[in-house]
């Protein structure tokens, strides 16, 4: 397949918004992005960056007005007679990477999600299913997981999970094993691997925990009271 020039000057004007559309794609979690969605998503980040580096030569302009800073990039954009200024591809694709990692911080925290809840907008808590939006939440920590299938149940601490949209992967720190159907406790591990199917799992959280240092220790007790007495049972 042949480009024309006017494709070709496209991508390379637009390499920034590819690199920060692949930090996005490599540190959040989403449905795999379409052809489309890749190439529109591509030109509204690389056009953020570009918009970045245009803020950053004006307030250049304002501190050293000795110098004379020129923005190439809609001149480039609109009239193919203008040569690419590379050395300005470059600064941008250095920009676009600060640019892929408040996009990856503004989702993975949703903070659209959190201003829209705050203003009575939307109820929804992300982009995450339910499985996902249970992971990342930073009031649980310890789980449990019961599979009826095989009469067992996992008591434990969540140390890792599957991208809510790949494989039901689980990992358990901390394990204390029981039989399901009489809580009768079986062994103890210090971690688990746990592979099956969502559906056919059960989650219980026997509490919410809120994570910060005053509490961390208050916290840890309470949890060893907890295993005494489900032992004691």
């Amino acid at each position: 397949m042949v480009f024309s020039d006017f494709v070709l000057r496209i991508i390379l004007l637009f390499v920034p918004g590819i690199i920060a559309l692949l930090i996005i794609d490599r540190l959040t979690s989403h449905k795999s992005f379409k052809i489309f969605q890749w190439i529109i998503y591509s030109l509204l980040l690389g056009f953020s960056s570009y918009v970045l580096y245009y803020a950053i030569i004006i307030l250049l302009g304002k501190i050293f007005p000795d110098n004379n800073y020129v923005f190439y990039f809609f001149n480039s954009l609109i009239d193919k007679n203008v040569p690419l200024e590379f050395s300005e591809i470059i600064l941008v694709s250095g920009l676009s990477i600060i640019v892929g990692i408040v996009f990856v911080y503004l989702i993975n925290y949703t903070v659209l999600h959190w201003i829209a809840q705050r203003i009575k907008a939307s109820k929804k808590f992300g982009d995450y299913d339910v499985w996902g939006y249970l992971m990342n939440s930073n009031q649980i920590n310890k789980v449990i997981v019961r599979d009826r299938e095989n009469d067992l149940m996992y008591y434990g601490r969540i140390k890792a999970f599957s991208d809510a949209y790949v494989k039901d992967e689980l990992f358990l720190k901390d394990v204390k094993i029981y039989r399901n159907s009489d809580a009768e406790k079986l062994y103890e591990m210090p971690g688990i691997y746990i592979s099956k199917r969502r559906e056919n799992l059960i989650l219980e959280f026997p509490k919410l925990e809120v994570k910060n240092k005053r509490n961390n220790n208050e916290n840890e007790d309470e949890d060893e009271n907890d295993d005494k007495g489900r032992e004691d049972k």
